[in-house]
C-alpha cells in the first residue's frame, strides 16, 4: 500500500511539475482572450502576433488544423517569442516545441512564462509547407490536473522491483543463479520487444501494409527490391523499365552533367541499354519471395526492415550469451546485460528507421545475417567433434553467404575474423594432427560460401560482363562512381566520421540527433550526410580497454590475435566505406554490429580479469560499470530510435508527442 501511494505521489508530481513550478500560486489572470482569436499561416507567412496583452503570461493555448481537409498529419516546430518588461528590443525566444497538425482540430497548450507583463507574443511555425488555421486562442488557460496511468504503472513496477531486490535475499539469489539459457531468453525478449516497437512506429507512418502483385502502378514507381522481384518473376535479370531515348543517346550517361534534365531511373545501374538493381538479392530471396508465396502479396518496407531487426534481436544477444558460455566468462546475469547492451549498441533500431528504406534494407539485412552467423559459428565451435557441430557450420556458412549477398561491406569486418580463425585453427590442427577433422569442418563452413560466390560471379557476369562487377561502377547517382578509388587522404576523415564524430544535442525531445558535419578538405568530392562515430555509443567505449586485454596473462595468444584482427577490420572497413561511399550512418552500421559483439566480449573478459587480479571490490565496480554502460547505451539507442530527422522515416505525430509527454515532465 505504501509503495502504491508513493508511486501515485511521484506520478502526480511528474504530471503536474510544470504547473507546480511555474504557475501555481502566482494569481495571474486566467482564460484571457487576446484581441486576435484566429490566424492563418502558411509557407510564406508562417507567424502571427498577439499584441496589446499587458499582463503576466505563463501559457498559451489554441486549436490548430490544416486548411486542406485531405492533408496528412505531420509534426511541426512551434516557436514562441515573448516581449515583456525585461525586453527592450525584439521579442525573445521563450519556448520551442514540436506540435502535431492535421485536418482534425488539435488543442495545443505551451508554457511560455513572461517576466512581468507581456506586451506581445509572436508564434511562428518552422518548416511550414501547408496552410494552417489557428483559432480559439487563450492566454493563461485554466489548469486541469494530469495523471499518466502508464507512467504510474512503470514507476510502481520499478519501486516494487527495487524493494524486492533490496529486502529479499531469495530474489537476489534468483538473479545470481540465473542460467545461461534463462539469460538468453531474457535478453532476446527485451531486444525483440524493442525491435517490434520500432516496427510498429515505422508502420504507423506508412500507407498500407502490403503491395499487390502484379504491380498496380508502373515498375519505375517501386523500390529496387520490388523491381528485382518483378524481374525474376518475368524470367529476366534487368528491371522492366525502358530507358529514355535521350539517355541511350548519351556518350557518357554516368556523368551527372550530361544527364542534366534527362529522365532516368535514379540510383540504379545502367549497362548495355538496360537498368539493373545493384542492391544485393538476399532480401529478395529470403523475405520477398517467401512472403509472396505465403500470402500472395509483397511486403512493405517497414515489414522487411522489421523482420531483419527482429532476426538481429534474436541472434546477436544469443551470440554474446553463447560466447560467454563458451569462454565461461562472467555470471549469466552479467552476460545478459552485455548481450542486451550489444544489441542496442549496434544501433540497428536507428538503421530500421532509415528513410528511403531500400538503402537501409541492404544494411539491416547484412546486420541480421552477420548476427546469425556469429551465433551459429560459436555454437558450432562449442559442438566440435559432433554431427550437430557440422550442421551448425553449414548453417553458419549459409548465414555468411546471405550477408555477403545483402551487402558486401556488412560482412567485411567478420571476414577478417573468419580468416584469422581458420589460420589459427589450421595451425592447431597441424600441431594436434587433426587435419582430416579440420578439412571436414571447413568444408561444411565453406561449401555454402563457395556456392554463393560462384552464383554471385555468374550473376554479375550475366548482367555486367564481369564476375567481379556488382554494378556500382554503372550507378546513375549524384556522382560518377567509376572514379571512386582508395586514397590516402581518406584516412583522417574516416577516423573522425566513423569513430569519433559525436551526436548532436538539441533542445527538443529526444534531445539527441544525428549530426551533419563536414571537415575542411576531403581531397575529392564525397557524399557526406548525417552520421555518428561508433565511440559516440557508450557501450563501444569498451573497445578502448583493448590494451588491458592485450596485456593480460589470462587471455590466450590466439584470443589476442583475434581481438587485434577485429580492431584492424574496423579501421579497414571504415576506410573502404569512406573512399567508395562517403559518410552516412548506414555505412557506419557496417562496423557497428561486429564492434558491439567485440565490445561485449571485452567487457566479459575485463570482469574476469578484475575478479582474478584485483579481488571482489574491483570486480563489483567493473560489474556496476558494465551495467551503467549498457543502461546509457539503451538510453542513447532508444532516443535515436524515436528521433526526428530528414534521414529517418516519419512515424505517427501523435505517437511522437505521446512519447515526449511520457518522458519529458519538466517542460
Amino acid at each position: 500500500m505504501v509503495i502504491c501511494i508513493a508511486a501515485v505521489l511521484i506520478e502526480l508530481l511528474l504530471s503536474n511539475f510544470v504547473w507546480l513550478s511555474f504557475v501555481a500560486g502566482k494569481g495571474e489572470v486566467s482564460d484571457y482572450s487576446p484581441q486576435l482569436t484566429e490566424a492563418y499561416v502558411n509557407g510564406e507567412v508562417n507567424s502571427f502576433a498577439l499584441a496589446g496583452i499587458d499582463l503576466p503570461v505563463h501559457s498559451v493555448s489554441y486549436t490548430v488544423r490544416t486548411v486542406d481537409p485531405e492533408a496528412e498529419s505531420l509534426l511541426l516546430t512551434a516557436a514562441y517569442y515573448v516581449a515583456d518588461e525585461n525586453i527592450t528590443g525584439s521579442a525573445a525566444l521563450a519556448q520551442r516545441e514540436r506540435i502535431a497538425v492535421g485536418p482534425q482540430e488539435r488543442r495545443v497548450t505551451s508554457y511560455i512564462s513572461s517576466y512581468g507583463n507581456a506586451s506581445y507574443i509572436d508564434i511562428s511555425f518552422e518548416d511550414l509547407k501547408t496552410e494552417l488555421v489557428v483559432t480559439d486562442i487563450v492566454l493563461n488557460p485554466s489548469y486541469t490536473a494530469g495523471f499518466n496511468t502508464l507512467r504510474f504503472a512503470l514507476i510502481y513496477t520499478a519501486i516494487v522491483f527495487a524493494y524486492v531486490l533490496k529486502k529479499n535475499k531469495a530474489a537476489r539469489k534468483m538473479i545470481s543463479d540465473v542460467t545461461y539459457t534463462q539469460a538468453g531468453i531474457i535478453s532476446v525478449v527485451l531486444c525483440v520487444t524493442a525491435a517490434a516497437i520500432v516496427w510498429i512506429m515505422n508502420a504507423s507512418g506508412e500507407e498500407g501494409n502490403c503491395i499487390v502483385y502484379p504491380l498496380e502502378y508502373g515498375v519505375e514507381n517501386y523500390s529496387p527490391y520490388i523491381q528485382q522481384f518483378d524481374a525474376f518473376m518475368k524470367g529476366q535479370l534487368h528491371i522492366d523499365v525502358q530507358p529514355s531515348a535521350e539517355l541511350l543517346a548519351l556518350e557518357n550517361p554516368y556523368s551527372p552533367d550530361e544527364r542534366f534534365n534527362i529522365p532516368f531511373l535514379y540510383d540504379r545501374a545502367f549497362y548495355g541499354g538496360k537498368y539493373y538493381s545493384y542492391f544485393g538479392i538476399a532480401p529478395v530471396l529470403t523475405v520477398y519471395f517467401p512472403i509472396y508465396f505465403l500470402t500472395g502479396f509483397l511486403p512493405v518496407d517497414s515489414t522487411v526492415t522489421g523482420i531483419f531487426s527482429v532476426i538481429t534481436a534474436i541472434f546477436l544477444p544469443l551470440a554474446v550469451i553463447e560466447w560467454a558460455e563458451f569462454r565461461k566468462k562472467a555470471q549469466p546475469w552479467l552476460a545478459a546485460v552485455c548481450a542486451t547492451g550489444a544489441y542496442f549498441a549496434s544501433m540497428v533500431l536507428l538503421v530500421q528507421r532509415g528513410v528511403a528504406p531500400f538503402y537501409y534494407i541492404a544494411s539491416i539485412a547484412g546486420m541480421a545475417f552477420v548476427s546469425a552467423f556469429l551465433f551459429f559459428m560459436i555454437a558450432a565451435i562449442r559442438n566440435r567433434k559432433t554431427v550437430s557441430g557440422i550442421i551448425l557450420m553449414v548453417i553458419a556458412g549459409m548465414c555468411y553467404s546471405f550477408g555477403f549477398m545483402s551487402r558486401i561491406n556488412a560482412v567485411l569486418p567478420v571476414t577478417f575474423a573468419i580468416v584469422a580463425f581458420i589460420l589459427i585453427y589450421l595451425a592447431a590442427s597441424v600441431k594436434r594432427k587433426e587435419l582430416p577433422r579440420f578439412f571436414g569442418e571447413m568444408t561444411a563452413l565453406g561449401a555454402p560460401v563457395a556456392a554463393a560466390l560462384v552464383f554471385t560471379m555468374w550473376y554479375n557476369n550475366a548482367r555486367f560482363g564481369s564476375p567481379l562487377q556488382f554494378g556500382t561502377a554503372y550507378q546513375l547517382t549524384v556522382a560518377n562512381t567509376a572514379y571512386y578509388e582508395f586514397y590516402a587522404g581518406g584516412i583522417i576523415p574516416a577516423f573522425f566520421h566513423y569513430f569519433i564524430q559525436p551526436f548532436r544535442t538539441g533542445d527538443m525531445f529526444p534531445f539527441v540527433q544525428l549530426e551533419y558535419f563536414r571537415l575542411a578538405g576531403y581531397g575529392r568530392s564525397l557524399y557526406i550526410d548525417s552520421n555518428f562515430g561508433i565511440f559516440a555509443v557508450p557501450f563501444m567505449l569498451s573497445l578502448l580497454l583493448s590494451p588491458c586485454v592485450f596485456k593480460s596473462k589470462k587471455v590466450s595468444r590466439n584470443g589476442k590475435i583475434m581481438l587485434g584482427v577485429a580492431l584492424i577490420s574496423f579501421a579497414v572497413t571504415a576506410f573502404a566505406d569512406m573512399c567508395m561511399g562517403g559518410v552516412i550512418f548506414r555505412y557506419t552500421s557496417d562496423i557497428l554490429l561486429f564492434a558491439s559483439f567485440v565490445s561485449a566480449a571485452i567487457l566479459l573478459e575485463m570482469q574476469e580479469i578484475a575478479r582474478e587480479k584485483y579481488g571482489k571490490k574491483i570486480d563489483s565496480a567493473v560489474k556496476k560499470g558494465v551495467v551503467l554502460l549498457a543502461a546509457a547505451t539503451f538510453v542513447i539507442s532508444a532516443a535515436m530510435a524515436v528521433s526526428i530527422n530528414g534521414n529517418l522515416e516519419q512515424y505517427s505525430p501523435d505517437l511522437h508527442l505521446a512519447l515526449r509527454d511520457f518522458f519529458v515532465f519538466w517542460s
